[in-house]
């Protein structure tokens, strides 16, 4: 005789149970999803001694109508789908029609509901799975179901559930990451009579967050809004100084849908790189809206997973989007670029002004330099050929190159020749063609002087400059704002762009060595530089073996100022050593970053004021000036009203 029976039903129905219920946490998100098909705007949870005990969830939605409640509680019995093809096409957030049947099979189930197209509600009691009673009702329009006693009919399951307040913990995680998801709903969620969170349901996500997690994370979010290839990505994502060294506060959504996803967090993670700190993983809100024939959600009963059909597309509009915003937000936010523009803004105003009047109006002036008119009358000049960006380019006076390598006292001449038509290069002044239509002037004087000075003055700034604090951080004026520029930072990630434009080019830039540095190392540690010996020597580094343990280093690169090669190499080599599993790309970046860090200046290392003016300028120049490579940030903003604020003045 066979061994192989058919289970009854009620064991098979605690079976399904468990693949979807395995905590108080899965019966709250399996009827809150049901209140969201429902078109329910308001829903209510409540719970007792960590759901265990007791759960309510009350929505104002559509409702049950009376002739569906008794059999809503069999298992597949759904109004979400009709056959098979609409499992390609799923929009709602419930389908398998499992939920309602597995709760009830493990606990005590009260449901009172009214339909809106009824007079009448219905309320039912399940007990076990078993249905004591289906009858009228008074009720409001909408659903509320009450649980009672979880697992009290599956001990082998009850006793693997957690205290009290560490299940409650896990609902209100599902509350609060399905409120995110859904702004347009107003959420409450009550724990032992206490109100937990309360959103308002106002279609604003940033208020959601705000009701959630308050004014910190909500004052330090940027929007997230992209498009690619018919899929859509919006969001938020929070700044580094709210990252976490976990995934907590990271949420992702497929058309509304919680999911996790690999795809999806690798994405994430490489649009962060360089710009949070290794290890720190940013706060996010990002719903991926696409055509649900293109991703499969039935893949577990939680519904957690999903499949997608080019998986490459949504990579890249996780990437994108997110680079896009960081990188908008850095623009606006970093003294480099308010610098850049207003110099972009000052030479394209100068060269207008001469174009169309040939005068210099004094409200035009270039604020890189300090026009000072030296004759007593003022006259008009001739418009050159060139505009005033061309003559500083021509006299090597570009300002944005000359001024920040130093603050000299000297002066620089341009002297315009009017029968000639050329600038001519001299000291102390600018020698300017007078045209003043009076003949006796025109005789009497060819040409007018107009001084440059090199050096800053208190009104015609790009910026101000205020100082160095603690010999580390560099401190600018600009407008209404206080700019503290870390000179570490800056320095590694104007070194790093460097490195990698050497690395990936034919230019090695090596500084040969007069007396080769000798490097004892481990039998691992040596293995490691003779495997990667084509990085360390695209980066400048000549190398080669002497002897057992030991590396030769003959040439370095050319970095310009003394530091310990030995112990760059050393730090070099730990690093590749943490990513040695990683792709090579990965390494690359990790690579030139540590080359990057330990070559830059560090902190309390005394700069004088023409190498701060030079850093500065030079990070002005660069792409991606806002954080160094391991994602620290190369300046902070305070703004005069936190300044007035901290005096009490606000």
């Amino acid at each position: 005789m066979g061994n192989i029976v058919l289970l009854d039903e009620h064991t098979v129905n605690k079976i399904a149970a468990g693949e979807v219920v395995d905590r108080p946490a899965s019966i709250v998100k399996e009827l809150i999803e049901n209140a969201i098909d429902a078109k329910a705007n308001s829903i209510t949870v409540e719970i007792r001694n960590g759901g265990i005990k007791y759960i309510k969830v009350e929505d104002n939605g559509i409702g049950f109508a009376s002739d569906d409640v008794e059999i809503a509680f069999e298992r597949h019995a759904t109004s979400k789908i009709r056959k098979e093809e609409d499992l390609l096409n799923i929009t709602s957030m419930g389908f398998r029609g499992e939920a309602l049947a597995s709760i009830a099979a493990i606990s005590k189930v009260s449901l009172i509901s009214k339909n809106k197209d009824e007079q009448i509600g219905t309320k039912a009691y399940v007990d076990a799975g078993v249905v004591k009673y289906v009858e009228p009702s008074a009720a409001i329009q909408g659903t509320k179901i009450e649980i009672f006693d979880v697992f009290y009919n599956v001990p082998a399951r009850y006793k693997f559930l957690k205290k009290d307040s560490t299940e409650a913990g896990y609902i209100e995680d599902v509350v609060r990451r399905i409120a995110l998801a859904n702004p347009n709903i107003s959420f409450k969620y009550i724990n032992n009579s206490k109100t937990i969170i309360h959103t308002s349901g106002k279609l604003d996500l940033k208020s959601t967050i705000y009701d959630i997690f308050g004014k910190e994370i909500y004052e330090n979010i940027i929007p997230v809004d992209y498009e690619y290839n018919s899929i859509k990505i919006n969001g938020v994502i929070g700044l580094p100084k709210i990252s976490r060294s976990t995934r907590i506060h990271q949420f992702t959504y497929v058309n509304s849908r919680y999911i996790k996803d690999k795809t999806i967090n690798s994405a994430l993670d490489k649009a962060c790189s360089e710009k949070y700190a290794i290890n720190k993983f940013p706060f996010c809100v990002l719903d991926i809206k696409m055509d649900p024939s293109h991703l499969d959600v039935n893949v577990h009963p939680a519904k957690l997973e999903v499949k997608f059909e080019d998986e490459a597309s949504v990579f890249n509009i996780v990437y994108h989007g997110i680079r896009q915003a960081i990188e908008n937000k850095n623009r606006e936010d970093s003294p480099f670029t308010n610098i850049k523009k207003l110099e972009e803004d000052s030479i394209k105003k100068i060269s207008e002004d001469l174009k169309n009047t040939g005068v210099i109006k004094d409200g035009a002036k270039n604020k890189k330099f300090d026009f000072t008119f030296t004759p007593k009358e003022s006259y008009t000049i001739e418009e050159p050929k060139q505009n005033i960006y061309d003559i500083a380019k021509n006299a090597q006076l570009k300002s944005n190159v000359q001024i920040n390598q130093g603050l000299s006292d000297n002066s620089t001449t341009l002297r315009y020749d009017k029968k000639e038509n050329i600038i001519e290069d001299k000291k102390d002044t600018v020698i300017v063609e007078n045209v003043d239509n009076n003949k006796e002037n025109k005789e009497s004087k060819e040409y007018e002087e107009y001084n440059i000075n090199e050096g800053y003055t208190n009104k015609e700034l790009l910026y101000k400059y205020i100082g160095q604090a603690f010999n580390t951080y560099i401190i600018i004026e600009i407008d209404d704002k206080i700019y503290i520029i870390d000179q570490h930072a800056a320095h590694e990630r104007l070194l790093f762009e460097q490195f990698k434009q050497n690395y990936y080019s034919k230019d090695r830039n090596v500084q040969m060595l007069l007396i080769p540095t000798l490097i004892e190392l481990t039998p691992k540690e040596k293995d490691i530089v003779i495997s990667n010996i084509s990085m360390f020597e695209k980066a400048g580094f000549i190398l080669e073996e002497f002897g057992d343990t030991t590396i030769k280093i003959s040439g370095v690169p050319n970095i310009g100022y003394d530091i310990d090669y030995s112990d760059m190499f050393k730090d070099i080599i730990d690093e590749i050593l943490g990513v040695v599993k990683t792709e090579r790309s990965e390494k690359e970046h990790r690579f030139l970053a540590t080359l990057a860090c330990k070559a830059a200046v560090k902190g309390k290392m005394k700069l004088d004021q023409k190498e701060q003016i030079e850093l500065i300028d030079k990070m002005v120049k660069l792409e991606n000036p806002f954080t160094c490579p391991h994602g620290r940030p190369t300046a902070y903003e305070i703004s005069k009203y936190e300044i007035e604020r901290k005096f009490l003045r606000k």
